[in-house]
C-alpha cells in the first residue's frame, strides 16, 4: 500500500519522478492492471493466435516477355491484397484495444492518486465509457503526427510530444477534439522530458515485442504470435500508466491543486 504517495508536492516534471510514481502505481494495482491488460488485448491475442499475419509475397522475377510479366503480376495481386487487408485488420483491432487500455489505465491511475484505487469492474466500466472519445482523439493525433512527419521527421517528433497527454485529457476532462489543444497547453515548457519518456517507452516496447516472441519461438513456435500479443499488452499497459502520471503531474504544475481536483470528473 502506498501511503500518501500522491499527496506529495509536484515541484517539477522529471523523468525519474514520473517513472518512480508509475512503478509505484503499477505495483499497488498489479493484479487489476494485469487482468485488465489481458481483457483489453484479448481481441489482439485471439487475432494473432487464430488469424496470423501472412508473409509479404515476394515480387516475381520479370522476364523479357510482357505477357508472362502481366500474368505473374496478376497472380501476385490476390496474395498482396490478402496481406494488406490483414494488416489493416490488425491495425484497427490493436488501435481499439489500445484506446480501451488507455481509458481504463488513466481512470485507475487518477483514482490511485487519491489513495482510492478502483476495482477491476469499475475500471472496465469507466474505460468502456471513454472509448468513443479516445477513438476520435486517436484518429486526430495520428493524422496530425503523420502529416507533420511527412513534412520532415523533426516536426513529427514535436507534434508527438505536444499531443502526448491528449488521450488522458479526453478521459479525465471528457474532451473530444479540444483534447489536442489541452495537451499542447499542458506540455508547454516540458517537451524535453516528455520526449525522453517517449524514447524510453519506445525502447521498452520494442524490447517486449521483439525479444519475448523470439525466445518463445525457439521453445514453442506456435505460441510466438500470441506471446507477441501478450508482450504488446504489457508494454501498452505500462505506457498508459506512465502517460496518466504525466497528465496528472503536468496538470498540477500548470494549474495547482491536488489529485482530488484532477479526479473530480469521476465523482
Amino acid at each position: 500500500m502506498i501511503e500518501g504517495l500522491f499527496v506529495r508536492q509536484v515541484r517539477g516534471f522529471q523523468i525519474g519522478e514520473v517513472l518512480s510514481a508509475a512503478i509505484a502505481v503499477y505495483g499497488q494495482n498489479l493484479r487489476t492492471l494485469v487482468v485488465f491488460a489481458l481483457v483489453t488485448y484479448s481481441p489482439v491475442i485471439a487475432l494473432m493466435a487464430f488469424y496470423p499475419l501472412p508473409d509479404l509475397p515476394a515480387l516475381p522475377m520479370l522476364s523479357e516477355n510482357p505477357e508472362q510479366n502481366r500474368q505473374a503480376i496478376d497472380g501476385l495481386w490476390p496474395s498482396m491484397r490478402a496481406f494488406y487487408e490483414t494488416v489493416i485488420l490488425y491495425t484497427l483491432v490493436a488501435s481499439f484495444s489500445y484506446c480501451w487500455m488507455v481509458g481504463g489505465a488513466t481512470y485507475l491511475v487518477v483514482r490511485t492518486l487519491r489513495s482510492n484505487p478502483p476495482t477491476l469492474r469499475q475500471t472496465l466500466w469507466q474505460s468502456a465509457r471513454a472509448i468513443p472519445r479516445l477513438i476520435l482523439v486517436t484518429v486526430l493525433v495520428t493524422l496530425a503526427t503523420a502529416f507533420a512527419t511527412l513534412l520532415f521527421i523533426v516536426p513529427g517528433i514535436i507534434v508527438m510530444v505536444m499531443l502526448w497527454v491528449a488521450m488522458q485529457a479526453a478521459v479525465v476532462e471528457r474532451r473530444y477534439s479540444s483534447a489536442l489543444r489541452r495537451s499542447y497547453h499542458l506540455t508547454l515548457g516540458h517537451k524535453l522530458p516528455v520526449f525522453g519518456l517517449a524514447i524510453l517507452l519506445m525502447v521498452f516496447g520494442f524490447a517486449c515485442t521483439m525479444v519475448v516472441p523470439a525466445i518463445v519461438s525457439d521453445l514453442a513456435p506456435r505460441l510466438a504470435a500470441p506471446a507477441e500479443a501478450v508482450a504488446s499488452a504489457a508494454a501498452a499497459s505500462i505506457n498508459a500508466v506512465v502517460g496518466a502520471v504525466c497528465y496528472h503531474d503536468l496538470r498540477v504544475l500548470k494549474e495547482g491543486g491536488n489529485s482530488s481536483v484532477v479526479a473530480k470528473v469521476f465523482e
